[in-house]
């Protein structure tokens, strides 16, 4: 961030100098988490997540996996409007998620302003911030937790922002948590650590009776968005919406990391890639907890807010690397205040955090520019493909949902769970059936569908044949080639993990 030198203006302050450079780097930042978007690999889950709206009001409650949430449905059948086809229409999706990303750093500014911060420590928040590569590669993503986030945090915001305790201001707070909340389950976290947040606040000045008030209408505000997300999808189905909404992703919160080994090693990941930014969080934190009991109440708020949901998500039973982005926004606000305190010391300090952040600036872009390698155009070659095979009346079958244009039945999600689920059931499953049916007019094959055991490679190759390594037809359809499986290109393989 310091080491862009040669073509700052002259005649600037030293303090000035570096506000100037941050801002280049923002801007570089800023560039990179568009082309990343616009470049980089899909993750099955994203296909899922992003082929929601096909089925938004048909039995929404049930049959949008895992019983989720569907806030987020509603926002990306924007970008189904916008785009002709499927790859536009996911591309499209790329870039409005990363407007969610660019509209949460300047929440976070915001908060750092509302919490006295000068105006360089707020612009060091949002620097940092688009610094961690947990951030930057997954901000883009095409899942429910951007939205949620912005959600989240446009929350906090009204609390610190505006006088804590007018009811207004708590019934505006829940209103948002409670949107986060139907965009997905998940939110309840950044429900409960904001409410906890100012409860805590609320003792630490001796006022049982003021903590009731604010969780109160906190709660209220939160309940009035849910009861308007029941009403808006359900109708006189509303009891069944509110039930699915509250019960329906309890399994899997409970056991889904059951599913999946060595999910612990994102958490190492993410420590290790960002060693010196959370290294800044960490004496942020401790800095600011040091004045927690001589704090105004704002600053309070938002420390126990930011530290609760950080162990909520970091001791999360599946820790996927998408959900430290869920606490990253408000631990940049406290690696700010870090390099603050230090660049106001002595002079060597100073120049010791200048150092900091010149490291973190270079390898935050190496970052970036390496990560270009995880293109996304064979995927995308392949969607194209597919639906050019598919009249708009036609469905197929892959069980991620790569073709967000056309219906996937049977409406099955291939997670990990679901593989051990459908293989056990074998020729009484639902798969099987329209499988030997010929039901769907095209199959794609993935790993997931490899994952499949033999009595589903029989249906296959009884009723579909190979059109390309990846995409099979029914057999009456065309004239089938069949090429090897082996020629097969890796579609989703290491994505996390590089």
């Amino acid at each position: 961030m310091t080491a862009i030198t040669c073509i700052q203006p002259p005649g600037l302050s030293h303090e000035q100098r570096l506000k100037f450079a941050i801002k280049l780097f923002i801007l570089v930042k800023i560039a990179a988490l568009f082309v990343l978007a616009i470049n980089t690999r899909f993750v099955m889950d994203e296909f899922w997540h992003f082929t929601q709206p096909v089925y938004l009001f048909d039995g929404t409650f049930d049959t949008i996996w895992p019983k989720k949430a569907v806030g987020y449905a509603v926002f990306y059948e924007l970008s189904h409007l916008i785009g002709w086809d499927a790859t536009s229409m996911l591309i499209t999706g790329r870039l409005t998620t990363a407007c969610l990303s660019l509209a949460l750093t300047v929440c976070i500014y915001k908060c750092a302003r509302a919490l006295g911060h000068e105006r360089i420590t707020a612009i060091l928040a949002v620097a940092l911030l688009l610094s961690f590569s947990s951030y930057i590669e997954r901000g883009f993503r095409l899942r429910s937790e951007p939205l949620a986030t912005l959600f989240a945090a446009l929350a906090v915001l009204v609390v610190i922002r505006y006088e804590t305790d007018r009811a207004k201001t708590l019934l505006i707070a829940g209103l948002l948590s409670g949107l986060a909340f139907v965009t997905t389950q998940k939110s309840v976290y950044f429900n409960f650590a904001l409410g906890a947040a100012l409860v805590v606040d609320a003792l630490c000045m001796r006022s049982a009776s003021r903590a009731f008030f604010r969780g109160g209408l906190l709660i209220l505000g939160w309940a009035g968005a849910i009861l308007f997300y029941g009403a808006l999808l359900g109708g006189t189905a509303m009891p069944q919406v509110l039930k699915m909404l509250f019960l329906g992703p309890v399994e899997l919160a409970l056991h889904g990391g059951s599913y999946y080994e060595g999910l612990d090693a994102f958490v190492w990941q993410t420590l290790l890639r960002n060693a010196v930014p959370y290294a800044l969080v960490c004496l942020g934190l401790v800095l600011s907890a040091a004045r927690i009991l001589i704090c105004d109440s704002a600053a309070r708020i938002f420390l126990v807010h930011a530290v609760l949901l950080t162990g909520l998500v970091f001791f999360h039973n599946q820790t996927w690397p998408y959900v430290f982005s869920m606490a990253l926004p408000f631990l940049a606000v406290f690696s700010a205040v870090a390099v603050t305190v230090l660049l106001r010391q002595g002079a060597s300090r100073s120049a010791m955090a200048l150092v900091i952040l010149s490291v973190i600036a270079v390898q935050s872009i190496v970052r970036n520019v390496q990560y270009l390698g995880h293109d996304n155009r064979a995927q995308l070659a392949l969607v194209q493909q597919a639906e050019a095979q598919l009249e708009q009346d036609e469905t197929y079958f892959d069980g991620i949902g790569m073709i967000p244009s056309r219906r996937m039945e049977p409406r099955l999600w291939l997670d990990a769970q679901a593989v051990l689920e459908t293989n056990d059931e074998g020729r009484n499953s639902t798969l099987y059936g329209a499988l030997l049916r010929a039901e769907p007019h095209l199959v794609i094959a993935t790993y997931r569908t490899d994952g499949l055991n033999s009595v589903f490679g029989d249906a296959l190759n009884t009723k579909y044949g190979f059109l390309t390594s990846h995409i099979l037809l029914r057999l009456e359809a065309n004239l089938i080639l069949t090429p090897p499986k082996a020629e097969r290109a890796p579609l989703f393989n290491g994505i996390y993990t590089d």
